[in-house]
């Protein structure tokens, strides 16, 4: 009964960030485009633009790295596995599993950790704290540790 039902709660999480990571590619083109016609088109630029399109970037590519963890699209070094017997080949896919998660985990634990600390500084352009733009990883981490463990119980997980 649950099984089902993190089935989709896990697809409609993808499907929230498909549109996220639309949304914030959209305004990190809009924020460059404004860059380049207020620096040629009007010979002022806008000192914000470039830190502005950074931190969007940031937030795309750890959404994106969770989008890619929930239809298995991250790279893997699988040329010794085919080669093991089928039991051992369980066994590496466990470890390497366990060792993604626990790399996981970590980056989610000192992702929080940064985020308090950066959330005392100040943006040197925008009006706001830096803990919005740290904040990417933890929250990058945490949807990776919910599609990984969500991965298990998809049919063709290991």
């Amino acid at each position: 009964m649950l099984r089902p039902f993190l089935l989709r709660f896990d697809d409609l999480v993808a499907r929230v960030e498909a549109v996220l990571i639309g949304l914030l590619v959209l305004a990190m083109t809009g924020v460059t485009l404004a860059q380049v016609v207020a620096r040629y088109g009007f010979g002022d630029p806008l000192i914000w633009s470039e830190e502005a399109a950074r931190y969007l970037f940031v937030w795309v590519t750890m959404i994106g790295a969770a989008l890619a963890m929930q239809q298995g699209g991250h790279y893997a070094l699988d040329a010794l596995g085919r080669h093991l017997p089928a039991p051992m080949r369980s066994v590496v896919r466990f470890a390497a599993l366990l060792v993604t998660a626990g790399f996981l985990a970590l980056l989610l634990g000192t992702g929080i950790v940064e985020a308090r600390q950066a959330g005392m500084q100040f943006s040197a352009t925008l009006p706001m704290e830096m803990d919005l733009p740290y904040l990417a990883i933890p929250v990058g981490a945490a949807l990776m540790l919910l599609h990984l463990a969500v991965s298990l119980l998809r049919p063709s997980a290991p």
